[in-house]
């Protein structure tokens, strides 16, 4: 109403432009980045040159980031910084695109720059600092103090009053790096305190469900990852219901969510490049469609490398057969060193496919000390491959299509049985 009563008042565009983000953020509907960025080049069209024009410029950084567009964040975050406002914001979005593209020293140089002079924290920046460089911690292997970090960026989110979901969606990052690295009874507290602010906040309902089905608790946890589902249909929330229909013997409702997976990831141009990684991972974990998911893996590298892409090609190759190029991907995915039993199975199972048992056994020793119920089905086979490593190495068997699905899968999705 703003914009049309005022429409030369070039900040109700950028506010305008503001609530779609927020809003996109809330219901992960990836329509309100588009709607931000025509709202945003509005208010650029009227102010485009000045300091006044940084908040929309840094906004278009934001909608740049949601749509995985990390050098196009960069930029305009470099464009904003560029006025010379002096205001430090930009630096927070530029460090988050560095830390997509897997440049952790100068995503760190980025951050860096949110600090007052001689390192102090200022109130409006506090939690756009810790809140960062938390994560940069634990890919770097520093669980406690990541945590820490977290949860100082929580009490300054809640004393700046910021809103609800992204309060909650803190608490979710903290419940994360918590179940990541294996402390439980913190990511149990984490996401109850994150629905606690927000009941309907679907990610820490996932998380949650995560959790439960580590504790073994799976009716718990397939409701909870359904109420999530319910709420924003991420193919990674339909993945995880899928492992645990397969873990509770329900071959036919599993066969739903993989149909919705290939829905969900073939929505639009946009929800296809937004789950490259989700798909490839979910194809290799079961078998499914194993050449596309290394081509699904390879395009997500082309726009993102940090270490989640750089273990799912890893991973994805693995399955392949293609055990020597897995184990160079996997070593980029290891490099900083970061706490994650998932990791540490995944590179396992690469090492003991290539005839290296003691590597291995330290890698799947590591990964179930670390959470011994890391995940549904990959836990049980953590432990399995360790009980057979005094046998000889490990030949990954690459199984047709239809012999890995359920069959109600197999039917609807390859009728013709071709992968």
């Amino acid at each position: 109403m703003h914009v049309r009563l005022h429409p030369e008042d070039y900040k109700g565009y950028d506010a305008l432009g503001a609530a779609y983000i927020q809003k996109g953020r809330e219901t992960a509907d990836v329509s309100y980045d588009e709607l931000a960025r025509q709202a945003l080049n509005k208010s650029l069209d009227l102010v485009s040159n000045d300091p006044g024009a940084v908040s929309a410029k840094t906004h278009m950084a934001v909608v740049a980031m949601a749509e995985h567009q990390f050098e196009e964040a960069i930029a305009w975050a470099q464009k904003a910084l560029a006025l010379g406002a002096g205001d430090p914001t930009p630096w927070a979005i530029m460090g988050d695109a560095l830390t997509d593209l897997g440049q952790y020293d100068e995503a760190a140089t980025a951050y860096a720059r949110l600090l007052g002079p001689d390192g102090a924290q200022e109130p409006g920046t506090a939690y756009e600092h810790d809140s960062r460089v938390a994560y940069l911690a634990f890919l770097k292997g520093k669980s406690q103090d990541s945590k820490n970090l977290m949860r100082a960026a929580i009490a300054s989110a809640s004393a700046l009053h910021l809103p609800q979901e992204n309060i909650a969606w803190s608490q979710y990052q903290l419940g994360d790096i918590c179940f990541r690295s294996g402390d439980l009874q913190c990511a149990e507290s984490a996401y109850q305190a994150g629905l606690e602010v927000q009941p309907d906040s679907y990610r820490n309902l996932a998380g949650l469900g995560e959790l439960r089905a580590a504790q073994g608790r799976y009716p718990e946890a397939i409701e909870l990852l359904k109420r999530a589902l319910g709420i924003v249909p991420f193919p990674m929330y339909a993945a995880a219901l899928y492992d645990l229909e397969i873990k509770a013997g329900h071959p036919d409702e599993a066969a739903k969510e993989y149909q919705l997976i290939q829905f969900i990831c073939g929505l639009n141009p946009i929800n296809e490049r937004l789950f490259y990684r989700e798909l490839a991972l979910f194809y290799a974990d079961h078998g499914f469609k194993l050449e596309e998911s290394v081509a699904l893996a390879r395009k997500e590298l082309e726009v993102r490398q940090d270490i989640n892409t750089w273990d799912i090609l890893a991973w994805v190759l693995y399955k392949n057969n293609r055990t020597e190029e897995a184990a160079q991907a996997m070593q980029k995915a290891l490099a900083p060193g970061t706490e994650d039993a998932l990791l540490d199975f995944h590179a396992g199972m690469i090492e003991a496919s290539r005839g290296n048992p003691e590597q291995a056994r330290m890698l799947l020793q590591r990964a179930l000390a670390l959470n011994p119920q890391f995940h549904p089905l990959h836990s049980d086979e953590a432990r399995q491959t360790l009980a057979s490593l005094a046998s000889p190495p490990i030949q990954h068997e690459t199984a047709p299509v239809t012999d890995a699905r359920p069959a109600s899968i197999a039917a609807v999705s390859n009728p013709k049985g071709r992968n």
